[in-house]
């Protein structure tokens, strides 16, 4: 009898035992699943910011580019214009010419023109970068050339009358400087456009 009631009770421990150890496996194993679940949607979350990181830098490269895009054609076409006037300035100061008798309007025109490249300029080596900001710096170097050009001849044509060989003379300079203008401006777009087309920086 006491035999039977130790054999009862030890299979009843047995099962205890055995009851504790899966419940102590299954709580230990759901344990490890939570943990491989929360690390799951831990790095999910980590990739999402990353992804959001990356989509706000791309935006912000688009919206960046766009805006330099903006201001380098607008200094392109503001020194054009400063060109253009800087030589109509010149050519009032030729003998015989129809623009004489506008001298003091373009006198005017191209000394307005000149001041609204400058001032575009400036926001050119705002937005950089180096290079082209740069190449800016040369396109006002050289329409300031222009510009003191065109105002020498007009001084030479009030100081007394020109013959063939000032004109001549004139004309030359004028061309030089003319020329040089459109050189370093080509030379601003190249670098602007190269600015433009580098890729997006890696996120």
């Amino acid at each position: 009898m006491a035999g039977s009631l130790l054999l009862s009770f030890m299979g009843m421990f047995g099962t205890l035992i055995g009851s504790g150890l899966t419940g102590f496996l299954a709580l230990r194993s759901e344990r490890a699943q939570q943990r491989a679940l929360e690390q799951q949607e831990e790095r999910q979350s980590r990739q999402r910011e990353r992804l959001q990181e990356l989509d706000l830098r791309l935006e912000h490269h688009r919206w960046r580019r766009e805006h330099r895009k903006a201001i380098y054609e607008e200094f392109a076409v503001k020194s054009q214009t400063a060109r253009i006037a800087a030589l109509d300035y010149h050519r009032c100061s030729l003998p015989g010419v129809p623009e004489a008798a506008q001298w003091e309007e373009m006198r005017l025109r191209g000394r307005l023109a000149y001041r609204e490249a400058l001032q575009t300029s400036y926001a050119v080596e705002l937005q950089g970068p180096d290079e082209v900001a740069a190449r800016a710096g040369d396109c006002i170097a050289s329409l300031r050339d222009l510009m003191n050009c065109a105002e020498e001849h007009e001084a030479r044509a009030v100081a007394g009358p020109l013959n063939s060989a000032d004109v001549v003379d004139m004309g030359e300079q004028i061309t030089l400087r003319f020329d040089d203008a459109q050189r370093v401006l080509r030379l601003f777009t190249r670098a602007g456009r190269e600015a433009l087309d580098r890729p997006t920086p890696p996120g």
